[in-house]
């Protein structure tokens, strides 16, 4: 599967091996969106270095480059050579890496975001727009005062049953 090595740097970069974030993606226009952009907005960007250049010099004033498209092993490839070490330019991980890995977090890590709920990047834009007339009053009567055979009570009054037998519950 092909993918894409890009660069994100200020425009007073110039050398790609020691400055600016470099990352590896199948689609980079949609990473840079969703990503970063989208994370850096809502206060959710993974990698604090790269949120600071962000808020330093303004998303728009970033150069955003693709170096490489080629298959995903090879641009992981190059990815591990221009950024050999931790910590260099924006990016906090060594390269190469899926996802990257800045340091272990050992096997009892639970995130700090588990069970907070979120808006998703595939989401963002749609909250105002609200559905169509026809579709609402279309779908409110589709199951609207449907009711259920006594066959699917039975099967589902079973089914409840079976599961508080295998907790060890009555109700």
């Amino acid at each position: 599967m092909t993918a894409q090595l890009y660069w994100i740097r200020a425009a007073h970069h110039s050398d790609v091996t020691l400055d600016g974030y470099v990352g590896v993606s199948k689609n980079a226009k949609t990473r840079w969106l969703y990503g970063h952009q989208w994370a850096h907005r809502k206060g959710r960007h993974e990698n604090p270095r790269l949120a600071n250049a962000i808020s330093k010099h303004g998303w728009d004033n970033l150069v955003k480059t693709v170096l490489v498209v080629a298959e995903e092993n090879y641009c992981y490839d190059l990815e591990r050579k221009l950024r050999p070490t931790d910590g260099i330019g924006w990016n906090l991980a060594t390269g190469g890496g899926k996802p990257p890995v800045s340091k272990s977090r050992g096997q009892n890590y639970v995130s700090p975001l588990k069970g907070v709920p979120r808006p998703t990047p595939w989401l963002v834009g749609k909250v105002g727009h609200a559905p169509s007339r026809e579709a609402c009053v279309a779908g409110g009567k589709k199951a609207k005062g449907r009711k259920q055979t006594p066959e699917q009570i039975a099967k589902r009054v079973a089914s409840r049953q079976a599961t508080l037998a295998a907790q060890g519950r009555t109700h």
